[in-house]
């Protein structure tokens, strides 16, 4: 299908579709698209077209995609503004605020481009490790922009840090932790830091997390993406001057929650697609976020693996077959609290694979524990085994295709 456009028109592009430029030259989320260049829009995302010249479009688009000619520009002047405000004030840490859907990704992507198209490198940090367009679903992400992007899973990531599952509901040190390293790691490489965040802003959980962010980064700009004054708890108490309220886009996409899933198991699947399996020695592996392998090795008649845990913790049994109530309590008396894994339970976990300095080199799927041989069997795209040297355990399980399988409390292991 051919378009013949005019300078200033508008256009909306649902994916899943293409576009290329046969001649002249449009604008894309800030990006400029010249001649003989193309942009993919996936399934589920949707993005303003905006003719800079008169030009020539080669459109293909499949169902449910669509694209509809809209009267006026999505993106206002206000963010211009900002964007100025940004290079006037050399401003290092952007933090993005809003509800689900209210296009926080578009607009740190805006951002970026024009930064980058000024002179000014920045950096997006992708907090959300359920809907990652940066790292992997579990993980947050961080890229050092070197040139514009339609969507941010375009750009390489710099780094990574692993949560654990796609929620942050149970991994509130990890993700506040991750934010501060790869934000650290961003602004040694980048001018600027945009921080994009999960759109859980409201309860106990969504109000401290978004509380400790904007503490723990001391952000010189909090950008509020409202729709009303939802967000007007998160920022009591911040300085006026740093506050920027931008009204939602009325073209801001809405995604189900049914949506999410399969975007996020699409990603899933992506990542492991060319995994293949790798056995390390347990003898040289630093686990983490876990119970194994923290303790101090015991024999235990009956259990494959056995360990006093610090303190209080009790001790850790490793079974063929789960345990009675009656032999519990009788371990119990003498051994304290018994942490009771009947072998196999490790299937499936989601791990983060990181290398001696702690930087994670990618994720993995643990297939066996062999408990007397004292080796682990994975399932990873990460290809250089030997530079692995810690495993952190996650909550959520994933088959081999990269399916979400359920979870297991964190600390389970």
């Amino acid at each position: 299908m051919e378009y013949k456009v005019k300078k200033g028109d508008i256009y909306i592009l649902k994916g899943p579709g293409r576009v290329r430029v046969k001649r002249g030259r449009i604008e894309a989320v800030g990006k400029s698209v010249e001649e003989k260049e193309e942009v993919f829009i996936p399934l589920g995302k949707s993005i303003p077209l905006e003719a800079k010249k008169e030009s020539t479009l080669s459109l293909e688009i499949e169902k449910p995609g669509e694209i509809k000619k809209i009267g006026e520009r999505t993106i206002p002047p206000s963010w211009d503004d900002l964007i100025a405000r940004i290079i006037k004030e050399k401003v290092r840490t952007i933090l993005i605020l809003g509800a689900m859907d209210t296009g926080k990704s578009f607009f740190a992507t805006y951002l970026a481009n024009k930064l980058l198209e000024k002179g000014v490198r920045p950096a997006v940090l992708d907090g959300d490790p359920g809907q990652s367009d940066v790292g992997i679903p579990s993980t947050l992400g961080l890229a050092v922009l070197k040139e514009q992007v339609v969507f941010l899973f375009e750009a390489e990531p710099s780094a990574i840090y692993f949560i654990g599952s796609h929620s942050p509901g149970l991994h509130f040190l990890p993700t506040i932790v991750g934010t501060k390293r790869l934000a650290e790691i961003g602004l040694k490489g980048a001018d600027t830091v945009i921080v994009n965040t999960t759109g859980w802003i409201q309860g106990d959980g969504g109000r401290v997390l978004k509380r400790s962010k904007i503490e723990v980064l001391s952000p010189g700009i909090v950008v509020l993406l409202e729709r009303k004054d939802e967000l007007e708890h998160l920022v009591k108490g911040c300085d006026p001057k740093k506050i920027v309220r931008i009204h939602v886009s009325k073209e801001a996409s809405l995604t189900s929650e049914k949506e999410r899933k399969k975007l996020r198991e699409l990603a899933s699947q992506r990542y492991f697609k060319n995994a293949k399996e790798i056995r390390l020695p347990l003898e040289r592996i630093v686990t983490d976020r876990c119970y194994f392998r923290t303790g101090k090795e015991i024999e235990i008649p009956g259990a494959l693996y056995a360990e006093r845990l610090s303190g209080f913790e009790g001790t850790l049994i490793i079974t063929q077959k789960p345990l009675s109530q009656g032999k519990l309590k009788d371990l119990s008396k003498e051994l304290g609290n018994i942490k009771s894994i009947v072998a196999g339970e490790e299937k499936g976990i989601l791990v983060g694979l990181l290398d001696e300095k702690g930087d994670t080199l990618g994720l993995g799927r643990i297939e066996k524990i062999n408990y007397k041989k004292k080796e682990v069997l994975l399932s990873t795209p990460v290809r250089d085994g030997e530079r692995i040297r810690v495993i952190q355990f996650g909550s959520l399980r994933v088959t081999p295709e990269g399916r979400e399988a359920g979870f297991v409390s964190p600390g389970y292991f």
